[in-house]
């Protein structure tokens, strides 16, 4: 065995037979360990990459607040979250188009959301569901929708609920990994 590991394949075989064991055990524990660790990491690289425009907006929110314009910086929105829990999504007050949601970013650091998961609704939007319907609530909302990121349409609402439906009962790591590289692929392509 010592000699196997002299040689280069054998270190790159203990590295390769490593590397499998770890990718075992992530996607095992992923359900109740690793997608909150995958959150947190993926939070803390975006949140680093747009620092720069969430410093901006919030630079503009604030001046914004201080001329009158607005009452407050952020505004919260209740949303029904795993479990049928009310939680609270941040947006930037006043009109910021596009930048306004970046404040999404740190209810993802802070675990309010995931960063693929279902299109979290209102408390008037539950209450039209179905208990069948209502299952989709075993998951955490996301950021980015199975649903839409394989290209649904916003018009086809029942679509939509049998595809979270089944994404909150079968996600998985390989499964969030193809549909994060879906979606970072069509962004990049300029495709919605």
């Amino acid at each position: 065995m010592d000699e196997f590991l002299k040689e280069w394949y054998g270190v790159l075989a203990f590295v390769l037979f490593d590397l499998a064991a770890l990718i075992l055990i992530i996607s095992f524990t992923y359900r109740w360990f690793f997608k909150r660790i995958f959150d947190f990491l993926v939070s803390l690289v975006c949140i680093v990459a747009t620092s720069p425009i969430l410093l901006w907006t919030y630079a503009r929110a604030r001046k914004a607040k201080k001329r009158g314009e607005i009452e407050r910086i952020f505004n919260s929105e209740p949303f029904i979250g795993k479990k049928g829990k009310t939680v609270f999504l941040r947006r930037f007050n006043g009109n910021f188009g596009k930048c306004a949601a970046l404040a999404r970013l740190f209810d993802l650091f802070s675990g309010r959301v995931s960063v693929i998961g279902y299109e979290p609704f209102t408390e008037a939007e539950c209450e039209a569901l179905t208990e069948i319907e209502f299952d989709r609530h075993i998951a955490k909302p996301g950021l980015i929708n199975p649903y839409y990121t394989n290209g649904g349409s916003k018009e086809d609402k029942k679509a939509m609920l049998k595809t979270d439906e089944k994404y909150a009962w079968n996600f998985s790591f390989f499964g969030d990994i193809k549909i994060f590289f879906t979606w970072l692929l069509k962004k990049i392509r300029g495709q919605n």
